[in-house]
C-alpha cells in the first residue's frame, strides 16, 4: 500500500494535466483510476474521487464568478434539480449497501462501467461533429439563440446530479454535453457555468458520501497535491496541443475501460 500511496501525487498530476488540456470532468478518469490502478471499491473510488474534486471546483467556481463568466440563472436552475438527485441516489445507494455490500458493490462499478461508455461516445460524437463542420477545437458548439426552457434545464441537472451522486461521473462530461443543446451560451460562460454549478453539486455529494464512511481522505489529500499543479500545467499546454486528438484518444480508452468494469 506504501508504494500505492507514493503514486498517487503522480496519479493525481497526471488527471489534472488532463483535465487541464482536455476540459474532460476529473470523474470520468479518476474513479476508474482508483478502482483499477489502487484497487478501491467502487464506493470508496466514488466518494474520494467527489471529496478530491470539491476543492478543485469551489475554485474554478470561484474563478469563474470574478471573470463573470457565469449565467447564474442557468446554475440555479441546474442546481434545482441536481443537489435533491444527488442526495437521493446516495440514500440509494446506502440502502443497496445495508441491503447486500457485495453485490451493491458489484453492481456500482458494472454502472460506472455504463456511465463511462456513455461518456466516451458523447465525446466520440463530438468530436465527429466537430470534425464535420470545421468548427474551431477550442470552441463548444451549440450557443446559438434559443428559447430558455427552465424545465429542460432542471431535468438536466437532475439527471447529472443523480449520476454524479451515484458514480461522480457527469459534472464535467455529461451535464455540459446535455446542456448545449438547450442554452444559448457562449463557449466561455458555458464552462464557467458549469464549473461553478459543479461546485454545488460535488460538494452536496462529497458531504453526502461522508456520512457513508466510504471517503478515504488519506488518498484524496495525495491526489491534491498533484492535480492543483497538474490543472495548472494542462490549462497552460491547452493552446499549444491539439485538444481534438488527445480527446479521441482518452474516449477510446475509456470505452476500453468500461468494458473492463461491466
Amino acid at each position: 500500500m506504501a508504494d500505492v500511496q507514493a503514486l498517487l501525487p503522480i496519479y493525481g498530476l497526471i488527471v489534472g494535466i488532463l483535465v487541464g488540456l482536455t476540459g474532460m470532468g476529473g470523474g470520468v478518469l479518476m474513479t476508474p483510476l482508483l478502482m483499477l490502478g489502487v484497487g478501491m471499491p467502487a464506493s470508496a473510488a466514488v466518494a474520494t474521487d467527489l471529496l478530491y474534486s470539491a476543492p478543485t471546483k469551489i475554485v474554478g467556481g470561484w474563478q469563474h464568478w470574478r471573470q463573470g463568466t457565469v449565467d447564474r440563472r442557468v446554475v440555479r436552475d441546474l442546481a434545482f434539480g441536481s443537489v435533491p438527485a444527488s442526495l437521493l441516489a446516495v440514500g440509494v445507494l446506502a440502502y443497496l449497501q445495508s441491503a447486500n455490500g457485495k453485490v451493491s458493490e458489484r453492481w456500482l462499478e458494472q454502472f460506472i462501467g455504463a456511465v463511462m461508455a456513455v461518456a466516451a461516445t458523447i465525446m466520440i460524437v463530438r468530436i465527429v461533429q466537430r470534425f464535420r463542420t470545421g468548427e474551431d477545437e477550442h470552441s463548444v458548439s451549440g450557443w446559438q439563440q434559443r428559447v430558455y426552457r427552465r424545465s429542460a434545464v432542471v431535468a438536466i441537472g437532475a439527471v447529472g446530479g443523480f449520476l454524479v451522486g451515484l458514480t461522480s461521473i457527469g459534472s464535467g462530461s455529461l451535464i455540459i454535453a446535455l446542456l448545449v443543446l438547450v442554452v444559448s451560451l457562449d463557449p466561455k460562460r458555458l464552462v464557467g457555468t458549469d464549473v461553478l454549478h459543479a461546485a454545488f453539486l460535488v460538494s452536496t455529494a462529497a458531504v453526502a458520501h461522508l456520512f457513508l464512511g466510504n471517503a478515504d481522505f488519506g488518498v484524496a489529500a495525495l491526489l491534491l497535491v498533484g492535480s492543483i499543479p497538474g490543472v495548472l500545467i494542462g490549462s497552460r499546454l491547452a493552446i499549444r496541443v491539439p485538444r481534438t486528438a488527445l480527446q479521441f484518444v482518452l474516449a477510446t480508452l475509456l470505452l476500453s475501460t468500461a468494458v473492463k468494469l461491466l
